[in-house]
């Protein structure tokens, strides 16, 4: 078929005749549409459903990525490419059939079969694919919608799909509309203003820790709501898509006040609370303080309601401040007191070491001293009273409602007090060990003086003991040791996994045997589902051997009667491969090449080896230890603690990604391992030999890890439920959405 032919065909497809132009083509009405400076044609901010006849089309010699004011200043007509009545039009004439020669049916078949769907739904996340093709426009002056078509580009789709379409309901009367994008125009603010909404894309980045996307969407009915959409953190590294749908201002306002109060109290006083985010049962954010769900009914009394605990701790750490002056006084009172008492003896034993020296000397210090006594003076102790701050009538002063300034003023006040009870608990603590350091000063002194005492009964004694070597210092007072648990470094995937990933398979290569790796092999395969049943003694059918005989038999290797493979472990495809982006000739490992089954093999045969990989896991992780504490996670229907050898992902999310195939009830489990915890990795070398020495280091083939149950016990530590927004077909953007539960098991070790 040449291109004549073509072109007529395609020209069929559409329904346009050449030779009778449709007149709603002809009849083009001027636009004046005056395009702003201020926004930006890339970003979508307004989605809607659009009659399809109520579009005109315009062909501009651009193309899509050019500035709006050169497409729009070149843009004719579609009529002006169909009537070749000038010179120039002849060469628009050309680009149009050239145009139609390029048509691909197949993709806008496709494209029929999108807005089909997106007639049906507005889609979850608003934005769909290739809705950029559609660059449609609208002239608030004229009140008109257009479409420009940039005729240096490749992809027509979108036109000639909209121009069929007209063509289709322009004979028939029918009225269709689409559901698309609205190039270069700004929010309504109909709901919200520009301020608010960029205020709200703050706020909620500060809890989900993502920029959401902010639409205006007009349903069929032309009803405008404000879809909010982006993803969030439910648990750890997981996150799920959400979206939030305000219908009308005083919805939008709602929600507004209420997401700027719950900003504030995070951000002014966010030692005092933190927000939360969970996914509801739409698909939609809750916010979540203190186990307690926030609307923006409940914000009064909430606020009332901290209002009154943050009296409470005012109060509170008030009491404390008083009691702690007090007894820091005491304290002060106390170390003055036996730093006198010191100072004293210390001045008596200081005169005796220098009266010692001479004769005359030790006269002076026997006569001088010699009616001392060392008994303590009997002291009135004081009656020391509780004291105690006096609060009078707790709610005589509590008022209807509270403001936020005056919430975070009271919290000020409270840090304030706070700071105050800490810094006199620290200056507590250091005068007590003052204290038991005077303490120990004056007990030594007392000690030291009271020996000399007891030789002063006559000058002769006195005399001889001063002639004798004694101890002539002070011992010094105690030291206070301090028992502080060391910091552990705390594993973060995202910084950690690369060097954590790449240390391990280094050591699995240095101490495993090529036995043990090839074991670890085959628990990464479905032979750890038999592998679990011979280690609690569980039986095997025999259909479960054919099965394992057939998933051999797949990789046309088994042999008649023996498995012997006379190469080895050489590598003889020696065919170059690539992983973590570096080159490699390194063979995969196989469960053929490792398994010793044939067609012959019996069921007991089976069994038998099944023990020695055991053995040889088993012997595997004796080997190897956990170097730092680390979360791992499985998603599954069943209990971590019914197979023995259980894999474990070191990333959450990725745990989590299996549960698209999972029914609505599903379990997360995480367990909180320890350092030095026994645990083989599935590092690369368990993928791959190693024969030509070129295998990268690390985990780039998963990120897994095997965990033996019976070396580790579990305690429950926690358990929650969490939502997350599943699409039905992931394949699909444009599919229905199903919101899952999942049951959150956290363990420790112990």
């Amino acid at each position: 078929m040449d291109t004549s032919e073509k072109i007529i065909d395609k020209l069929k497809y559409i329904g346009l005749d050449l030779g009778n132009i449709p007149e709603f083509i002809k009849d083009f009405k001027e636009l004046d549409y005056r395009p702003s400076k201020y926004n930006d044609e890339h970003l979508y901010k307004v989605y809607k459903y659009i009659d399809i006849s109520n579009i005109q089309i315009l062909l501009t010699p651009t193309n899509r990525l050019s500035y709006i004011s050169e497409k729009y200043g070149k843009a004719v007509p579609l009529y002006a490419y169909l009537n070749p009545n000038t010179e120039e039009n002849m060469e628009r004439h050309t680009k149009f059939l050239s145009m139609v020669s390029n048509i691909n049916i197949d993709k806008i078949e496709e494209l029929e079969q999108e807005q089909a769907l997106l007639n049906k739904k507005i889609p979850f996340k608003v934005k769909y694919p290739k809705d950029y093709l559609w660059q449609i426009y609208y002239s608030d002056y004229t009140d008109k919608y257009f479409m420009l078509v940039p005729t240096e580009d490749l992809e027509y789709t979108a036109f000639f799909y909209l121009l069929k379409k007209q063509i289709a309901n322009a004979i028939s009367g029918k009225k269709e509309k689409i559901f698309v994008p609205i190039s270069h125009v700004d929010y309504s603010r109909e709901y919200l203003n520009k301020s608010q909404i960029t205020d709200i894309e703050n706020y909620l980045w500060l809890f989900t820790k993502e920029w959401p996307l902010v639409y205006e969407v007009y349903n069929k009915d032309n009803v405008l709501s404000t879809n909010i959409t982006g993803k969030t953190f439910i648990y750890d590294d997981i996150q799920s898509d959400y979206k939030i749908e305000l219908k009308s201002k005083e919805e939008s306002t709602k929600f507004y006040k209420m997401l700027k109060a719950l900003f504030i109290m995070q951000t002014e006083m966010p030692h005092h609370f933190k927000i939360k985010t969970l996914i509801d049962n739409r698909g939609s954010l809750d916010f979540i303080l203190n186990n307690k769900k926030v609307i923006y009914e409940i914000l009064p009394s909430l606020i009332k309601e901290e209002y009154i605990k943050a009296e409470d701790q005012k109060f509170s750490f008030t009491e404390k401040k008083t009691k702690k002056e007090k007894e820091l006084d005491t304290l002060q009172k106390q170390s003055v007191k036996l730093e006198k008492d010191f100072l004293e003896k210390e001045r008596q034993i200081t005169t005796f070491l220098e009266c010692k020296k001479t004769f005359f000397g030790k006269v002076k210090y026997f006569l001088k001293y010699k009616k001392v006594s060392l008994t303590k003076k009997q002291e009135k102790a004081e009656k020391e009273q509780d004291v105690k701050v006096i609060r009078i009538n707790k709610y005589a002063d509590i008022k209807t409602n509270y403001t936020l300034e005056e919430l975070i003023d009271l919290f000020k006040q409270v840090d304030k007090e706070e700071n105050k009870v800490k810094n006199l608990e620290s200056d507590i603590n250091a005068i007590k060990q003052r204290i038991t350091n005077l303490e120990s000063k004056v007990k030594n002194a007392s000690l030291y003086i009271e020996e000399i005492d007891k030789h002063k009964k006559s000058i002769f004694e006195f005399w001889k003991f001063t002639n004798k070597d004694k101890l002539s210092e002070l011992p010094e007072g105690t030291q206070k040791e301090e028992h502080t648990q060391p910091l552990k470094k705390v594993f973060d995937f995202e910084f950690d996994f690369e060097d954590f990933a790449k240390q391990l398979d280094k050591t699995q290569r240095e101490m495993l045997s090529k036995e043990e790796l090839n074991s670890i092999f085959l628990a990464t395969t479905t032979i750890l589902e038999d592998i679990n049943k011979i280690s609690k003694n569980e039986e095997i059918v025999e259909e479960r051997l054919e099965e394992i005989k057939k998933i051999i038999l797949k990789e046309n290797v088994i042999s008649q009667t023996e498995n012997f493979d006379i190469f080895g472990g050489i590598p003889y495809d020696n065919k170059l491969k690539i992983l973590a982006n570096k080159k490699h000739r390194e063979k995969e490992r196989e469960i053929s090449n490792i398994l010793e089954i044939t067609k012959n093999t019996t069921l007991e045969e089976y069994k038998n080896y099944l023990s020695k990989i055991i053995k040889k896991l088993e012997s595997a992780f004796s080997k190897i230890n956990l170097t730092i504490d680390m979360p791992i996670y499985k998603a599954s229907a069943d209990a971590i603690t019914k197979n023995n050898f259980n894999k474990f992902d070191i990333k959450g999310s990725e745990a989590l990604s299996c549960m698209v195939e999972s029914k609505n009830n599903f379990y997360l489990y995480k367990i909180n391992l320890k350092e030095n915890t026994p645990i083989v990795a599935f590092t690369n070398i368990i993928y791959y030999d190693n024969y030509n020495k070129t295998l990268p280091l690390g985990m780039n083939v998963t990120e897994e890890i095997l965990i033996n149950n019976n070396l580790i016990n579990l305690k429950l530590k926690s358990e929650e439920k969490i939502n997350v927004v599943s699409y039905i077909d992931e394949k699909n953007p444009l599919s229905d959405i199903e919101i899952k539960t999942v049951n959150v098991e956290e363990y420790e070790v112990n």
